[in-house]
């Protein structure tokens, strides 16, 4: 998998059997709870809590996964890496790398959404 690409749309089918119908559901659901997941990235930080880093930054990777997104999963690995180190004051630039690699893949997946596949 490229690890530069937003999303790695023949893997992600691939993960549901070709499915679209289904992608299209994982793919909301995603964009719901991402959102709920980097909200609680932030609030650890603030906090200063390696701990709490370190899980939400783990939740977001696992969600990550499902929908294929190697650059995301890539910057919420290190996250949780740094978290788990306590590394708080590199986590504050990751998190916004993460931040930013989120946004992007939230436009992908809403234009997806919108388009659907083509063929």
């Amino acid at each position: 998998m490229d690890k530069t690409s937003v999303l790695d749309l023949s893997e992600a089918l691939n993960r549901v059997d070709g499915d679209q119908d289904l992608f299209f559901t994982l793919a909301g659901l995603f964009l719901q709870e991402s959102q709920k997941e980097a909200a609680a990235i932030r609030v650890a930080l603030g906090k200063q809590d390696g701990a709490g880093l370190a899980a939400a930054a783990h939740k977001l990777k696992g969600s990550v996964i499902e929908m294929c997104a190697p650059r995301l999963f890539e910057r919420a690995k290190r996250l949780e890496e740094l978290g788990r180190q306590g590394e708080l004051a590199e986590a504050s630039s990751v998190c916004a790398d993460v931040e930013t690699s989120l946004a992007e893949v939230h436009d992908a997946l809403r234009k997806l959404i919108a388009e659907g596949f083509s063929s």
